[in-house]
């Protein structure tokens, strides 16, 4: 069994219960690398997360969750000078969320790669992040400096798009960071909103991150086929029939599978382009689509990632 290595956001999603008229607030929590990693762990997988919280209620709230969950949490990285981010999730009748996100200069931010121990990337393994960590210069250049120590270090690398316009300052091009990220970059994993809203045209983009050497693009579409392309083939996917009352972590909770096949088979990055033409890569991608079925069906983050159990 190969480490999943998630790098990224730790937060608190305060998830909206409306209740007798007024609105209350459950904490939970979340970020999508530490959904991922959390993910992974329920599984059954060995998972490790990479990043920064607060010294405070919620940091300390984080660290426990995903310690609680078999995460190892030996590089996440506490500081007292900053807060540990806040995102207010709202759904409306079909499940579908909203964010608003409490994030100034918080503690995720303003991690920095001489943070990080120096034995993570010992053994080869795969490495996971998302654009939430691109949104200003400082932890831009920090994510794709660990991206690069991951590729030199042997590890696969995993980007999930996962964007959120409202994380970004106003004048700043997403589309650009964003390309940077995913073509350092061997699996690539992203929505057709998101795609559509950054890109435009599918085609157009997958084939450019395949020609720039990505190895496999993955494209999402709520309840719609996913389509799978590498350098030579593709595959589309139906997903899995789910009452969904919460979307909040099903991009992550479809991550998380998907790397926890892939590092249960040992796919490391020179098996990756080999991989896809065999049967237990679909199998795979079923598999992920099924984590992402069962987390739908559940309100909130961590606790809505299924256990092989459940699967």
């Amino acid at each position: 069994m190969m480490k999943v290595i998630a790098f990224g956001e730790a937060l608190i999603d305060m998830l909206a219960l409306p209740e007798a008229g007024q609105r209350k607030f459950l904490e939970q929590p979340g970020g999508a690398p530490a959904n991922v990693a959390v993910g992974v762990a329920k599984l059954g997988g060995d998972a490790m997360f990479v990043g920064q919280v607060g010294k405070d209620m919620f940091g300390d709230l984080l660290v426990r969750s995903m310690s609680g969950y078999g995460v190892d949490t030996s590089a996440l990285h506490q500081t007292p000078a900053a807060m540990t981010a806040l995102a207010f999730v709202s759904l409306d009748p079909d499940g579908e969320r909203s964010f608003a996100f409490y994030r100034n200069r918080s503690a995720d931010l303003l991690y920095r790669v001489e943070y990080l121990p120096d034995t993570v990337f010992d053994s080869p393994a795969i490495f996971h992040c998302g654009s939430n960590t691109l949104t200003d210069d400082e932890i831009l250049n920090t994510t794709l400096d660990l991206m690069q120590q991951a590729r030199e270090a042997g590890c696969l690398v995993s980007f999930d798009v996962n964007y959120r316009h409202n994380l970004w300052p106003n004048g700043t091009t997403p589309a650009e960071p964003i390309w940077d990220a995913m073509v350092a970059s061997d699996l690539v994993k992203l929505s057709r909103e998101e795609l559509e809203a950054l890109y435009g045209d599918e085609k157009t983009l997958v084939q450019q991150l395949l020609d720039a050497g990505v190895k496999l693009v993955l494209i999402t579409d709520g309840g719609n086929p996913l389509n799978a392309y590498w350098s030579d083939g593709n595959a589309q996917v139906a997903p899995i029939a789910a009452d969904m009352i919460d979307s909040t972590a099903a991009g992550d909770a479809f991550v998380a599978g998907l790397l926890h096949q892939m590092a249960a088979q040992g796919i490391a990055r020179d098996k990756l382009e080999s991989w896809v033409n065999d049967q237990k890569f679909e199998e795979a991608l079923t598999y992920a689509c099924r984590c992402g079925a069962v987390a739908v069906s559940r309100y909130g983050a961590f606790v809505a990632l299924p256990t092989a159990e459940d699967l």
